[in-house]
C-alpha cells in the first residue's frame, strides 16, 4: 500500500510537471511566436554518497570517503519557454557503505543505473535575471527509473571468509580458535546479495550553468535521488528508504543559432518579405526589381521594363519629345527637336568661342588674381553676352543658393559672398565645391 501510495504521488507529480512544460511553451509560442530551441547535449562525471542503513553508523572510524564511488551521466535538454526546461539523462556509477564497530561489520557497494525525465527551472528567466547571462543558477525535480543490485565484500584475496570478532579485529579463523591471525579487506565486492532489481526515484537538483561560448556550457551539479527501494544496500526489512546524491560536473554543447544570430533574427520577423519583393515605387505597373527605370513620373506610358516609351527611338521618351515623330536616324537636341546642318554648325561654333572665352578669362584672372579683376571679367560678359541659348550655362542646384537675386548668373559679390561664408563655416562648402565654383564663375 506504502508503494502504491508513492507510486500514485509520482504519476501525479509527472504529470503536473508536464503540464507546466506544456503552458509554458504554449505560453512561449503565444508571446513571441517563434520556434523552439533546439536542444543541447552533455557529459559528466562526478561522485556518489549513499544515504541508508549501511554506512550510517561508523562512516568516520572506517573513513571519511568509503562510502564515496564515481559515477557519469549523459543528458539531452530542450528549453521550452523563458521558464522551464525539459532534460532526458542516464546515469550509472556505484554507491557504496562499510559499518566496521564491535555491533555491526557490514559492508556493500551497488551498481546503479538510472533513466530520468527532469523539468529544469533556470534563472536567467527575465523575472529573476537577464536571460544570457554568463552564470545562471537552476533547480530541478524529475522522476527516474533505477536498476541496481547490490553486493558485498565477504572473501579475502584468497577466497577465504572474513572473521570478525568480538575486539573490533578481521582475522582468518571464527573467533575463540587458536592460531588465528589478522587480515586486512581486499575491498573487493565478489558477493551478490540478491539479483538486479528496480525501483523509482525522484531527483531534486540544484546547479549552476557558466556560459563558456554561445553553443558551449559548463555546469556544476548537486541532484539527490529519493528511491522508493528499501534495500539498494543489501538490508531487508530496513525502516526508511535509501536516497544518493550525486555531485558532479559536466561539459554541454547547444545547436542553433548563436544569441547575436538569434536576437538580428527578431529585428526582421515582422518584415513583410511578400509585399516588398512585389514593390512598385513609382506605379508604373513593373516591380522594382525588374524596373530599368526606377522614378518614372505617374502616368507615363512605359516597355516591359518599366522604362518610358520613346516611339521614334531618337532618345528622347515620348513625354518629354516635343517632336514625338523624328525620322529615324537625325540628330536631336535635348527636347527632341531635330537638329539641320545649320543648326549643328553654329552650336558647335557657339562652343567653341565658349571654350575659348573661358581661357581667356581664367588665364587673365590668374596673371593678376585680385577683386578688381574679377569685377572687370564680370562687366565684359555683360557687355558682351553670348546670344546663343544653346549654350547658355545653367547653375547648378548645389550653387544655386548663392544666386541671391535669383537672376541666374553668378556676381563677383555672389561669388566673393560664398567665399567668405566658407572660411567662416556659414556654408557646407568642400574646398573642391570652392574651386569648381570659381571655374564656374569663368564659364558663365
Amino acid at each position: 500500500m506504502l508503494k502504491m501510495k508513492y507510486f500514485s504521488f509520482l504519476v501525479c507529480l509527472t504529470l503536473s510537471v508536464s503540464l507546466m512544460a506544456g503552458n509554458g511553451k504554449d505560453a512561449a509560442v503565444d508571446s513571441t511566436k517563434k520556434k523552439m530551441e533546439l536542444p543541447s547535449v552533455g557529459a559528466g562525471y562526478g561522485m556518489m554518497s549513499f544515504y541508508g542503513t549501511v554506512g550510517s553508523t561508523s562512516k568516520l572510524k572506517v573513513g571519511v570517503f568509503s562510502g564515496i564511488r564515481s559515477g557519469y551521466h549523459f543528458s539531452a535538454e530542450e528549453r521550452l519557454s523563458d521558464l522551464i526546461a525539459i532534460s532526458v539523462n542516464y546515469t550509472a556509477g556505484h554507491v557504496a557503505g562499510d559499518d566496521h564497530n564491535l555491533q555491526d561489520n557490514r559492508n556493500f557497494e551497488s551498481r546503479l543505473s538510472q533513466f530520468g525525465l527532469d523539468a529544469v527551472f533556470p534563472f536567467d528567466n527575465g523575472i529573476i535575471m537577464k536571460r544570457g547571462a554568463q552564470v545562471v543558477p537552476y533547480i530541478s525535480i524529475g522522476i527516474g527509473f533505477l536498476a541496481y543490485r547490490p553486493f558485498v565484500d565477504s572473501l579475502d584475496k584468497n577466497g577465504h571468509p572474513y572473521n570478525y570478532w568480538s575486539d573490533g579485529s578481521i582475522r582468518n579463523k571464527p573467533e575463540g580458535l587458536p592460531g588465528s591471525a589478522m587480515v586486512t579487506r581486499d575491498y573487493v565486492y565478489e558477493t551478490a546479495l540478491s539479483a538486479a532489481k528496480t525501483t523509482l526515484s525522484i531527483p531534486l537538483g540544484f546547479g549552476f550553468r557558466i556560459r563558456v561560448t554561445d553553443h558551449l556550457s559548463a555546469r556544476l551539479n548537486f541532484a539527490y535521488n529519493y528511491t522508493l527501494a528499501k534495500d539498494i544496500d543489501g538490508v531487508q526489512g530496513a525502516r526508511s528508504n535509501n536516497s544518493y546524491l550525486y555531485s558532479n560536473v559536466s561539459v554541454h554543447y547547444s545547436f542553433g543559432k548563436n544569441r547575436k544570430e538569434a536576437e538580428s533574427g527578431k529585428i526582421y520577423e515582422n518584415v513583410d518579405w511578400v509585399s516588398i519583393a512585389n514593390l512598385d515605387s513609382d506605379d508604373d505597373g513593373v516591380i522594382d526589381t525588374d524596373d530599368r527605370c526606377p522614378g518614372t513620373p505617374k502616368g507615363v506610358k512605359v516597355d516591359e521594363f518599366g522604362c518610358p516609351l520613346d516611339t521614334d527611338e531618337d532618345g528622347v521618351p515620348d513625354y518629354l519629345d516635343k517632336e514625338p515623330k523624328t525620322k529615324k536616324g537625325l540628330k536631336v537636341d535635348e527636347n527632341g527637336v531635330h537638329l539641320d546642318y545649320k543648326k549643328i554648325a553654329a552650336y558647335q561654333k557657339t562652343l567653341a568661342s565658349w571654350d575659348s572665352t573661358f581661357a581667356v578669362r581664367s588665364k587673365a584672372f590668374n596673371a593678376s588674381p585680385s577683386l578688381q579683376k574679377l569685377n572687370e571679367i564680370e562687366q565684359a560678359e555683360k557687355e558682351h553676352p553670348r546670344k546663343n541659348e544653346i549654350s547658355k550655362t545653367t547653375i547648378p542646384d548645389i550653387f544655386k543658393e548663392f544666386d541671391k537675386n535669383k537672376n541666374g548668373f553668378i556676381s563677383v559679390s555672389e561669388l566673393t559672398s560664398a567665399i567668405d561664408s566658407f572660411f567662416s563655416g556659414e556654408n557646407k562648402l568642400t574646398v573642391d565645391q570652392v574651386n569648381k565654383l570659381i571655374d564656374f564663375f569663368f564659364e558663365q
